[in-house]
Parts: C-alpha cells; structure tokens; sequence
C-alpha cells in the first residue's frame, strides 16, 4: 500500500491526492492522479517509481516549467506530456530556467544547477499544449477543464474536473508565500487568476505545496488571505518610498521585504529583487508611482 496516495471522494472514485516527498516541501510538489492522468511529477522520483508501479499513467498533465512540478518527467516512458503554450519553452530545454530566473552567470546559478541535476530534471519533448477553457474528457465519467491561471508563471494552469467540483491548483497554492519571481511572473495576472478561481464552485481544492482543502467557503476564505499577503507586501514596499527621493528596485535589495530570513541567500535575494520588480510594475500600472530620472516617487 502506498501511503502517499489518498483518495480524495468516496463518490467519485479514481481521484487521488498525491503526496509529496517531506510533505510536498520545496524541491518536492504534490500531484494529483485522475484515471491515468498525472498532473506534475515532483513528488520525489523515489515516490513516482512506487506510483507507477501500482497505477497507469499514460498522460502527464503540467501546471507550469518549475523544476518542483517536472522532476519525474524523465521516468516516465512512452507517455504524452501536455502544458500550455507558455510554458512549453522551458519545459522542452532547462537551460532556459536560467534567464527565466535571472540567475545565469552567478552563484545562484550554480547552485541551481547542482540542485537541477539532484532532482534529475530533464528536458521534456512536449506532445500536446492546451488552451484555457479546453475541456478534456478522461475515462467514461470525467471532465476537465483547463483554467490557465497566469502570473506565477506566464502559462501556469489549473485543472477543474466539472463532474466532481475538485480542483488542482498548482502554484496558486494558498499558502503564505505566493510566488511570482520569474522574468515570466506578472503580479497583475497573479491577482486576476486569484480572482477567476474564486469564481469556481471548488467542493475540494489541491494544491502544490499543502494539505487538500475542503468546502466552497473555505477554499474561498483561502484565496482571500493567499491575496491578502500579497497586499501586505504592497504596504512593506510602498513604506520604504518616498514623494521626494527617487527610488529603484534595486534601492531595496535585502531588507527582506518578502522573505523574512534568506534561508537560500543567493537565489533568494535575486527572488525577491524580481518580486518587488513586480510591485513595481503594479504600482505604476495603478498609478501611486511616477518616474523620474533615478527611480520612483510615490504620486
């Protein structure tokens, strides 16, 4: 018996949350398993290889490029992987995470490098890519919809099986820390994708990195506060700006504004840079900056 592997409704059989390695702690993920349909491959490759063994997988269904969500993809053969058109780059050649994480040419990329080949994450020939509201039929009962839910990354997706009202949210993963440090993050799509899953009539939501979550006012309750830190980082960051002396990005560097300690200094402190970045752009776009010649004043 596999411990990992819970099924999620005594009444709709042949859905499965699946368990991540250390609780689905970064650089693991949860999976979910619907049929013989597994959406991402991070639980560990040991946990995959146990998995495989008990249960078919014949399709491989991708939230997004992240190394968490892809580490299992090399061991599974002779199956179609699938993702949205967005993320399909990376996906198909690694290397490209580098620029995507702005960490070519550092130390940060070495690390990120070591930790790639730990994980044994290989490039992925994608077979098919999928739009947003494409609904696929899965076995005799099933239906799911794509939901692309962009701004962690840009063709990052979620999965609504209509029969059942149980959802895989990837990394829209109503933790406390949401995630939008990539080239390819836009905050501004990050919190109009909050918005659309809180226009879904979820009974069950799963998610990258916590427990299952159940009830329709739960999982809303959760959206809400999953947005309400992001807000809460607006306030940090606006705190530090002035309506005098011009302010940049790179003006905030390491004041932990978004993670509380570097636990990962390298690559955390050019995370975090990238996130404020993105406030940034959100505060321009709501108009409570302006530039000038050496940064931002607040209007």
């Amino acid at each position: 018996m596999n411990n990992f592997v819970h099924p999620l409704s005594n009444e709709f059989k042949n859905i499965f949350f699946i368990e991540g390695e250390q609780n689905a702690r970064y650089p693991y993920s949860h999976s979910f398993l619907i049929e013989n349909y597994l959406i991402d491959t991070g639980i560990s490759n040991k946990r995959l290889k146990k998995l495989m063994r008990s249960y078919p997988i014949n399709h491989v269904f991708l939230s997004h490029w992240h190394e968490d969500h892809i580490s299992g993809n090399g061991l599974l053969k002779d199956v179609k992987f699938y993702c949205h058109k967005e993320d399909k780059t990376a996906i198909e050649d690694i290397e490209k995470m580098f620029p995507y994480y702005n960490v070519q040419n550092t130390n940060a990329g070495e690390e990120f490098r070591a930790l790639l080949e730990f994980l044994e994450v290989e490039n992925t020939p994608i077979d098919r890519t999928f739009e947003d509201n494409e609904i696929i039929d899965i076995g005799e009962y099933f239906k799911l919809k794509i939901i692309h839910s962009p701004g962690h990354t840009a063709g990052h997706c979620g999965f609504y099986e209509l029969t059942s009202q149980i959802a895989f949210l990837g990394d829209m993963d109503l933790t406390n820390f949401p995630y939008y440090a990539n080239i390819d993050s836009n905050l501004i799509e990050f919190e109009n994708s909050i918005k659309k899953l809180k226009e879904l009539d979820i009974n069950i939501a799963v998610t990258g990195h916590r427990d299952p979550i159940e009830g329709k006012s739960n999982i809303k309750e959760e959206l809400d506060k999953f947005k309400s830190v992001i807000l809460k980082r607006d306030e940090r960051i606006l705190e530090n700006l002035s309506e005098i002396r011009p302010i940049k990005p790179v003006d905030l560097k390491c004041k932990n504004l978004i993670y509380r300690r570097y636990n990962y200094e390298n690559f955390e402190v050019i995370s975090e840079l990238l996130m404020i970045e993105k406030h940034f752009d959100k505060f321009i776009n709501n108009g409570l900056i302006e530039p000038k010649v050496d940064g931002f004043i607040l209007s």
